[in-house]
């Protein structure tokens, strides 16, 4: 039984040094990590994998404090937190990094990607990376894509059920400049809104309706202040998870490679809480709001109003990039 017990041991021993290697130089830090997002909803869930795993695989040593809820700011407050360091690490929706990166506005293009999956793979291919690069110039280093999910339209006037229902109505949007434009070029009103004030906006009928992904629509309790859901799945929204320029400046070889690990892993976890999370709220949504899937036709008729926007924010984004991105889904698409 001795003999077995020193067998179960050194079987820890050695997996603690494929872990941790002991020449690893990990030293003690204290990070915060915020993101705007309720602690309830999918992104903060995988932070708090990502907690754990850095956490453990850091013997202790690299702890990181999460501020969900936007207790340290809305997004673009975050952002800028993260710029001049006072945050360590962030989950942002991807178009608050429009403000960081002009490219960053390629991911607000309408129906670019057809499924989650098909983002996953291009956002985690090279064309991705390229995209996450762009970042540090303006001192952020981006870590990796999360999943927030396909956008889908809520409103209080009717069904969207072809663009022209969307004449006439207040859309609460992110601030980027591509859904601005592109909500306005379908005759909405576009307004642009932080997320924490878009429920107060909606109950007290200031705006009509918003888009945002379905998990996204139940955590922040939109079916209670609307009535219509249409699902045309115009733009797929991921996270980007990011460290400040200065936090990530300071940290060695070792402890960079220790996170980027932690954070590969915690992301494959959130994708997949993410999935199942939109998929059990949008059954909970059909219980109080009256949905419909937008036809196929219609969509097409959607994408062809959107192509304006793509001559358009193709000459800010960089026309080569632009191209280059589309290629890529092609590519994806033919399995090449």
């Amino acid at each position: 039984m001795k003999s077995f017990a020193r067998v179960l041991a050194l079987a820890a021993a050695v997996g603690c040094l494929i872990s941790y290697p002991a020449a690893a130089q990990i030293r003690e830090h204290n990070f915060k990590l915020a993101t705007s997002d309720p602690e309830s909803s999918a992104g903060p869930m995988g932070l708090k994998r990502l907690v754990e795993l850095v956490q453990q695989k850091s013997g202790g040593k690299i702890k990181m404090k999460l501020f969900a809820g936007s207790i340290l700011g809305n997004d673009p407050q975050m952002l800028a937190s993260i710029q001049g360091g006072t945050i360590d690490f962030g989950l942002h929706g991807s178009p608050t990094l429009t403000g960081a990166s002009k490219q960053y506005a390629v991911l607000d293009l309408p129906f670019v990607f057809r499924s989650p999956e098909e983002a996953h793979k291009m956002l985690d291919g090279p064309m991705g990376k390229k995209l996450l690069a762009t970042l540090e110039e303006k001192n952020v280093i981006g870590l990796g894509f999360w999943e927030i999910g396909m956008r889908e339209i809520t409103n209080n006037r009717h069904p969207i059920t072809r663009w022209e229902d969307l004449k006439g109505i207040k859309m609460r949007v992110v601030a980027s400049p591509v859904f601005l434009d592109y909500f306005n070029s379908l005759g909405a009103n576009a307004v642009p809104m932080p997320i924490a004030e878009v429920y107060s906006a909606l109950e007290t009928r200031a705006i009509d309706g918003e888009d945002n992904p379905i998990g996204n629509i139940y955590t922040m309790k939109f079916q209670e202040v609307q009535e219509y859901l249409s699902i045309a799945s115009h733009v797929y929204t991921s996270f980007t998870l990011t460290a400040s320029k200065r936090t990530w400046s300071a940290l060695n070889n070792d402890e960079r490679k220790l996170i980027m690990e932690c954070a590969e892993e915690a992301k494959i976890n959130q994708r997949n809480i993410a999935k199942d999370y939109n998929s059990r709220m949008l059954d909970d949504l059909k219980k109080t709001m009256q949905v419909n899937v937008v036809s196929p036709a219609e969509v097409a008729r959607f994408q062809e109003k959107a192509k304006p926007i793509y001559e358009k924010f193709a000459k800010t984004i960089g026309e080569d990039f632009v191209r280059d991105w589309l290629a890529g889904v092609e590519q994806i698409r033919s399995g090449k």
